[in-house]
């Protein structure tokens, strides 16, 4: 039987689990998603080959896993920022704040990085969908602000925050950014 690293089998997989998701990651900010395979991510984590098996069927289904660790993340995230902000504009603002940070803190390139992957239907169709839930509150907050055609005019504001995170991604300081989307926000979209 294999020794253990943690008071009880359950706690150990849990660990072992995230050692790999988190060697995994590593791999992807240096290397790319290329570079990831049972035996690099379980060199990395420091785990015998085998070990990626026990816990993934394939490398297709640790993607998956990041990908919806690193989702909940940046919902937990965004649903904070938003709770701390004065109702109205406010929120808007904070939603706006908090998704511009997070790209200028890497967080978005492990996103782009997993679109590179050659995933199976399956696991781009979940991916998906829980990228398109992230949408959901700005689509609250629009409604709030008593936004017409809420859903639309959600794509279009997220259209305008997606090209303030390519900004972040070519240099342009996230303070900036933050500041010219809330202006196009505040003078372009109508309450």
């Amino acid at each position: 039987m294999p020794k253990i690293t943690a008071p009880t089998v359950a706690e150990h997989r849990v660990a072992q689990r995230g050692a790999l998701v988190a060697a995994a990651k590593a791999i992807i900010a240096e290397s790319g998603v290329a570079a990831i395979t049972p035996r690099s991510v379980c060199e990395r984590a420091g785990l015998a080959r085998s070990s990626f098996y026990e816990y993934f069927p394939s490398k297709d289904d640790l993607l998956a896993a990041i990908a919806m660790q690193a989702f909940d993340e940046w919902a937990a995230e965004l649903e904070a920022a938003i709770a701390a902000a004065a109702p109205g504009r406010g929120r808007l603002h904070a939603y706006v704040a908090a998704t511009i940070r997070m790209t200028a803190d890497g967080k978005h390139s492990l996103a782009t990085g997993l679109q590179q992957a050659d995933l199976s239907p399956k696991s781009v169709e979940t991916i998906m969908a829980m990228h398109d839930a992230l949408t959901t509150p700005l689509r609250t907050l629009l409604e709030e602000l008593r936004i017409p055609n809420a859903v639309a005019q959600a794509a279009l504001v997220q259209g305008v925050i997606n090209a303030g995170m390519q900004l972040v991604g070519h240099g342009v300081p996230p303070g900036d950014v933050i500041d010219s989307v809330n202006g196009i926000l505040d003078g372009g979209v109508q309450g």
